[in-house]
């Protein structure tokens, strides 16, 4: 790809130039990513537009809402049961995520990249690309293929740009000031990023917030069973944002 930057690592360097400089907001500084976070917004509500033109949309009823449901629950539940950690917030989870069967249907779905988050696009001189469409690893070939809420990309950008803001609280102790400077970073970029899909795609992903939370807490509890098994100094990252996104207000 030439001169390509890794979208992960552009984040991350923005996250490291950040805490460097405690006075500083996250609009400022050479490695602010905001205005990054906004193209990639518009790139992914592109890409998006361009699925659904090529390969066509469908409305899904409330069959379909509760067959989401069931799955995140059994998630929930299978992740739950191996990581005790994540036990307080079960009931919470069940709740935010029963949500889902009482919205109003039919709800539009279409192909989507399925594991979208910052290490998989690349920004070049003409604009951001995104790599690899070929779902969750964990999932099935069937899974994969399955229709879905364009929501379901736009939450693991999401939980991207978490990650990129916590990731330099990995190993180090407990430091409450370093934790907000980092949820700064991220509201930041995760706002910018909403605006420039809004802007592309003509309405704002915020708008369903119950979808989006509840998607957005299932790809937590995903990554919750995946740091537990693979990378337990990193439990503390998904396990934050479900605390934060379960007390969230409903609006």
């Amino acid at each position: 790809f030439g001169l390509a930057a890794d979208g992960w690592v552009m984040a991350t360097t923005s996250v490291r130039d950040f805490m460097a400089d405690p006075g500083s907001d996250p609009g400022e500084l050479g490695g602010d990513f905001g205005g990054e976070a906004e193209r990639l917004g518009a790139a992914i509500a592109t890409v998006h537009a361009d699925l659904a033109r090529a390969l066509g949309t469908e409305s899904v009823g409330q069959d379909d809402l509760d067959a989401t449901v069931s799955a995140m629950a059994e998630r929930l539940s299978r992740v739950a049961a191996e990581v005790p950690e994540l036990a307080d917030h079960v009931p919470a989870l069940e709740q935010i995520f029963q949500q889902v069967a009482d919205l109003p249907t039919p709800l539009d779905v279409q192909n989507v990249h399925g594991d979208l988050h910052l290490g998989q696009v690349l920004r070049t001189l003409s604009g951001w690309i995104v790599l690899d469409f070929e779902g969750e690893p964990a999932a099935s070939i069937t899974e994969r293929q399955e229709l879905r809420s364009t929501l379901r990309d736009v939450a693991g950008v999401l939980r991207s740009f978490d990650y990129a803001a916590q990731q330099m609280l990995v190993g180090e102790e407990p430091d409450e000031s370093m934790a907000e400077r980092a949820m700064v970073w991220a509201e930041h970029n995760r706002s910018a990023f909403c605006d420039g899909y809004a802007a592309v795609a003509g309405s704002d992903p915020r708008g369903q917030k119950v979808l989006l939370r509840a998607l957005e807490l299932d790809k937590a509890v995903y990554e919750v069973g995946y740091e537990h098994a693979n990378r337990p100094d990193w439990l503390g990252v998904p396990l934050a944002s479900i605390a934060r996104l379960v007390s969230q207000e409903d609006s």
